[in-house]
C-alpha cells in the first residue's frame, strides 16, 4: 500500500508540477513556454488508468522500479514537445513524440517478459489515443 501512494505521489508530483523553488532563468523560461494539452483532472484519471493497468503486468520490485524510471524520464521529454518555444507543427511533434516512444521501448522490452512488453504496448497505446485525441490529430491503429 505503502509502494502505491509512494509511485502515485511521484507520478502525480513529475507529471502535474515541473518546477520547482529556486527556479533557474532557464527553467522559468521553460517553465512560460510550457503548454498543458491535459487538464490536471485528465492527466489524474490517465495516470490511475495506466498504475492500474500496469498492475496488472506483475511485475518484480526491481523491474517496477526500473520501469517507472524509464516512464519519468520519456514521459519528462513528451511532455516537453509541444513547448511554445519548440515551434513544432504538428506533424514534428508527431514524429518527435514517436521517436522517443521507439526510445522508451528499446530501454524498457529488455526488462519484461515478452507478455509483460505486449501489455506495456497496449497500455501505451491507449494513453496515445488520448494525447492524439486531446490534440486533434488522427490515431491510426499500428
Amino acid at each position: 500500500m505503502m509502494k502505491t501512494i509512494k509511485l502515485i505521489f511521484i507520478l502525480i508530483f513529475v507529471l502535474t508540477f515541473s518546477f520547482a523553488i529556486g527556479q533557474s532563468q532557464k527553467e522559468l523560461d521553460r517553465e512560460k513556454n510550457k503548454v498543458e494539452i491535459l487538464t490536471v483532472e485528465e492527466r489524474a484519471n490517465l495516470q490511475m488508468l495506466f498504475y492500474n493497468k500496469m498492475k496488472k503486468m506483475k511485475l518484480t520490485d526491481e523491474v517496477e522500479e526500473e520501469y517507472y524510471r524509464y516512464l519519468l524520464h520519456y514521459v519528462y521529454d513528451m511532455q516537453r514537445l509541444n513547448d511554445k518555444d519548440k515551434d513544432y507543427t504538428d506533424e514534428e511533434m508527431k514524429e518527435e513524440l514517436g521517436k522517443l516512444v521507439t526510445k522508451m521501448d528499446t530501454r524498457i522490452e529488455p526488462i519484461l517478459t515478452e507478455e509483460q512488453f505486449k501489455m506495456h504496448k497496449k497500455n501505451w497505446n491507449d494513453i496515445m489515443k488520448v494525447v492524439y485525441f486531446k490534440n486533434g490529430w488522427k490515431w491510426n491503429e499500428e
